[in-house]
């Protein structure tokens, strides 16, 4: 009875020192690691300094758009499936599957879509590239390879050749304008530098 009393007397009084000295240990190892991680959080993001500076020049816009009306009374939208800032330039931002369209107040439309475009908000401008269509309301549908629109005004411009058809026959020109006609309801194509175009007769 006597050893067995002083052997657990002995186990007592030995886990009172190691039990605390086992928490201190513990919260030691803790406070290190917290220190370690804290200190340099690069090492837990798993992307290097090169890369995250190429995502940020890469940033892009999913779905962007722009409405407005112009002071005749027209209202204005684009839309495109993707944009991109301009890293060099502010304010100028490349887009891709550019869409715009006019709706004037007399109830009639003017539809542009291309390939790909660029937007400066400087000058309100979008120059659209690359199979660039025009389709109006009222039988016109015109075809060229860049044009530039103003986008709080009715003003639009080719860069060169239009061919395209409308309710007279097909035509072919080198530079086509849109813009106000004399009355405030209604808008001018104006085709110039050499107009060609096939007549056809409406049928009877």
């Amino acid at each position: 009875m006597a050893d067995g009393g002083l052997t657990y007397s002995r186990l007592v009084a030995l886990l009172k020192v190691l039990l605390p000295l086992c928490a201190l240990a513990l919260l030691a190892t803790l406070f290190l690691l917290s220190r370690n991680i804290g200190g340099d959080l690069s090492n837990a993001i798993p992307f290097a300094r090169g890369e995250l500076e190429q995502r940020a020049r890469d940033q892009q816009i999913t779905a962007p758009f722009f409405s407005g009306k112009t002071s005749q009374g027209h209202l204005v939208r684009f839309t495109a499936r993707s944009a991109r800032p301009d890293p060099e330039i502010a304010g100028r931002s490349s887009a891709r599957e550019m869409d715009a369209r006019i709706d004037f107040a007399d109830g009639s439309h003017l539809v542009f879509t291309a390939d790909s475009a660029t937007v400066d908000t400087r000058d309100d401008a979008a120059t659209l590239e690359g199979g660039v269509q025009i389709e109006s309301s009222n039988g016109y549908l015109i075809r060229t390879e860049a044009l530039t629109t103003a986008m709080r005004e009715l003003r639009a411009e080719t860069a060169g050749t239009v061919t395209g058809r409308g309710p007279a026959g097909r035509f072919e020109a080198g530079r086509m304008l849109v813009f106000p006609a004399e009355t405030e309801d209604e808008v001018t194509l104006f085709f110039t530098n050499g107009v060609r175009l096939v007549y056809t007769p409406p049928k009877k």
